[in-house]
């Protein structure tokens, strides 16, 4: 019997471990029709990287899913009343992505680098203190949404505020692809979200600081200044993006590690920035932090696996991609020595994450520091053999990871 006889992404067995399916939708069912949420699936390589990098055929705009609209999905007002990065096209997206990007630039990244160090550093001691601890809570999540609070300009001490927030509404995106709908405690969530950065753009419209939401309110440069509902939903966006990519990068890479001796050995050998950075990519391949997205076709579009009709909805898996053996050979092998040019787990072109390069400081960086204080890691005896993953499709990485020092 077909793995794909019975095939649905919110089945815990698929949502524990979706790359036995995706390795049949690849070979079986490379344009796959999804009934239950009246979407086209595209597993293979080369459909997704067409996908992504034509965004004249594949909109953001007006996508529906089980025939609901974002804004019948959505749990916070601004996500589906105004239009944000994710969720338009050119020019509104041009529009929308200049303001931001400044921040975001190669240059300033990198100037983060020894916050993120000092950052890391105190963490990894203070949990490397306990025999046993949860990575998640420990390291994985604390990190990026401090750093990414600070960017902002908000404030780090409501992080657990931050993160509760971010966990609800990101659980609720495929609850109200069941439902229809989205929870109360979603709602809520949303509401307390939405309450709270409306207070801080108002702040800084009155005391501009050095910040990213200060930026967002004044414009600049010649850009005029986003409308209330566009900081609110930028910040909203930004916030949770920032926070959940790099926290799954880590849990899955500390995962593969610990389930892959030879190569966590071969770390502890070189502990250098750039062999975490190779952990960092080749995690980013092997158990991507976001499993894919979804996309509007303007026309009628061919691919290798049929025509999909105009105005219809594409899921593009670009976990499925990335385990793509006509373009990463033995892709079920966790490898620190592959090449993984052309991974699209941050998607590609004019919606290539605007975060991928505070990531990818991010993840080195502490998992360098990791290693400098707890070199050696196993599972704890309270870490369950199955993995927690939550109950979100699009993205995936543990709940909680308990290791011990061994």
């Amino acid at each position: 019997m077909s793995l794909l006889d019975h095939f649905d992404f919110f089945h815990p067995d698929v949502i524990n471990n979706p790359y036995p399916y995706f390795a049949e939708l690849r070979e079986k069912a490379p344009l796959f029709w999804m009934k239950s949420l009246q979407v086209h699936v595209l597993s293979r390589y080369e459909d997704v990287a067409y996908v992504l990098k034509n965004p004249a055929l594949f909109s953001s705009v007006d996508i529906r899913v089980a025939g609901k609209r974002r804004e019948e999905r959505s749990a916070i007002s601004e996500f589906s009343s105004v239009s944000n990065l994710i969720s338009s096209d050119p020019p509104i997206h041009t529009r929308l992505r200049g303001m931001v990007s400044r921040a975001f630039v190669p240059k300033r990244i990198s100037e983060l680098e020894p916050r993120v160090r000092e950052l890391s550093r105190g963490l990894v001691a203070e949990m490397a203190a306990q025999d046993e601890f949860d990575f998640m809570d420990g390291l994985a999540s604390p990190l990026p949404v401090t750093i990414i609070a600070e960017m902002l300009g908000i404030e780090v001490a409501r992080r657990r505020d931050f993160k509760r927030w971010s966990d609800s509404l990101i659980s609720s995106t495929s609850e109200s692809l069941r439902t229809g709908k989205a929870s109360d405690e979603a709602v809520r969530s949303g509401q307390e979200m939405s309450a709270y950065m409306t207070e801080i753009a108002e702040k800084r419209r009155r005391e501009p600081k050095g910040d990213l939401i200060s930026l967002l309110v004044r414009g600049g440069e010649g850009a005029e200044p986003l409308t209330p509902q566009e900081v609110n939903s930028f910040a909203i966006l930004l916030l949770i993006a920032g926070n959940e990519t790099t926290t799954n990068l880590l849990g899955n890479a500390l995962l593969a590690l610990v389930r892959h001796p030879e190569q966590y050995e071969a770390l502890r050998r070189d502990p250098s920035l750039q062999a975490c950075a190779a952990v960092a990519e080749e995690t980013l391949r092997y158990d991507s932090p976001v499993l894919g997205l979804m996309r509007r076709t303007t026309q009628e579009v061919e691919l290798a696996g049929g025509k999909l009709p105009a105005d219809s909805t594409v899921m593009v898996l670009m976990a499925s991609a990335n385990h793509d053996p006509r373009k990463f050979p033995h892709p079920e092998r966790f490898d620190l020595q592959r090449d993984t040019t052309g991974l699209l787990s941050f998607g590609h072109g004019i919606h290539f994450c605007l975060g991928a390069p505070l990531s990818r400081l991010e993840a080195p960086v502490a998992l360098q520091e990791l290693m400098a204080r707890a070199p050696r890691l196993g599972f704890a005896s309270r870490q369950p053999e199955r993995v927690d993953y939550g109950g979100s499709f699009f993205l995936r990485g543990p709940r909680s990871l308990w290791l011990r020092k061994s």
